[in-house]
């Protein structure tokens, strides 16, 4: 276990006084981008938004935008927003296929659930049988999901509430270093997980620990999400270490703090692209009405060449895989119809 000691002062560590909130993660799309966007538009129209590959989107100023993205998410601030869709300029499958065409450029899209999804609907599915947190309107707290790079598309904002969350891991990496460097052991340990959907499978709970921090070749990495902890520590019929339950506790308060993190509403048409071991992020609990149903797009991102990181982080992917594959044909009726 290499535990790094060290200040983080990559691009990737700031926080929200340092980067000037929303509008320091923005970019705003320019006419020519537009352009080339509406341009693909034409060209794919006959296909199925998710059945367009990167050749079909390929476009010179769309291909420069998607290296710029590619080297600020992996090597700059670690997240973008782009922002100059609207809904009064585009409709919903337009959207659809701008960001998806935007995520051929960046990657390769992945396996989002036993579903066998590759594009998730983010929106509240009354009665989910699978419980998954991105399927009801819930809190969420601070956490990273399962591949290297993540995206959000909003299509529509709930009548109240959810506003979204991001945090610079490596900000918090910096802050338990500096006033509490004695928590940094049991975080880069970590501890077993339990997905929700391994419910399902015939491992419910890792026989690994998974490390909340990593460092390889002194670059610190991030994976974390503390229900799968709790859940695992359930299963396993024992208590969390004490130092590791102060250590997340720790861990938690930095990821809500207002100087750290960036509170803010994704409108519709905003995109919000992320190195998933970089960041953090997390949601406010809303309302919809007949008026306003939150919806939001979700896209998981297999990309090559990127930063090392700790094999047992990269796990909590191929166990998505691992239960697709095992449930798939046995999914329950009601999950399919209101995915």
């Amino acid at each position: 276990m290499n535990v790094f000691r060290g200040v983080i002062a990559t691009p990737n560590a700031w926080t929200n006084r340092s980067i000037g909130g929303k509008a320091g993660l923005t970019h705003r799309l320019t006419a020519a981008q537009l352009g080339a966007f509406d341009t693909l538009l034409a060209k794919t129209r006959h296909l199925k938004p998710q059945d367009v590959t990167r050749d079909d989107f390929d476009h010179p100023e769309v291909a420069a935008l998607a290296r710029w993205l590619d080297e600020t998410i992996r090597h700059g601030r670690g997240a973008v927003l782009l922002s100059g869709l609207t809904r009064d300029t585009h409709s919903e499958e337009d959207m659809e296929r701008i960001y998806w065409g935007i995520g051929t450029h960046l990657g390769e899209a992945a396996t989002q659930s036993m579903l066998g999804d590759r594009l998730g609907h983010v929106r509240h599915v009354k009665d989910d049988p699978v419980v998954r947190g991105y399927r009801s309107n819930e809190e969420l707290t601070p956490h990273t999901d399962s591949y290297r790079m993540v995206g959000l598309l909003c299509l529509q904002r709930a009548e109240t509430g959810g506003l979204s969350r991001i945090v610079s891991s490596m900000a918090i990496h910096n802050e338990i270093l500096a006033t509490r460097p004695d928590l940094l052991e049991a975080l880069y340990e970590g501890y077993y997980y339990a997905i929700i959907e391994a419910r399902f499978s015939g491992q419910p709970v890792t026989d690994f620990k998974i490390p909340v921090f990593c460092c390889i070749d002194d670059i610190v990495s991030c994976g974390y999400s503390r229900q799968f902890i709790d859940r695992a520590a359930d299963l396993r019929n024992e208590p969390l270490p004490a130092k590791l339950r102060e250590a997340l506790d720790y861990f938690d308060v930095l990821a809500e703090r207002d100087d750290l993190s960036i509170h803010y509403m994704l409108e519709p048409g905003e995109i919000l692209l992320w190195h998933n071991f970089q960041m953090l992020h997390a949601r406010d609990a809303y309302q919809d009405s007949p008026a306003h149903t939150r919806h939001l797009l979700r896209l998981w991102l297999n990309i090559e060449n990127d930063r090392p990181i700790d094999d047992a982080i990269m796990q909590r992917a191929v166990i998505y895989e691992r239960v697709y594959k095992e449930r798939s044909g046995r999914v329950p009726q009601s999950a399919l119809a209101s995915a």
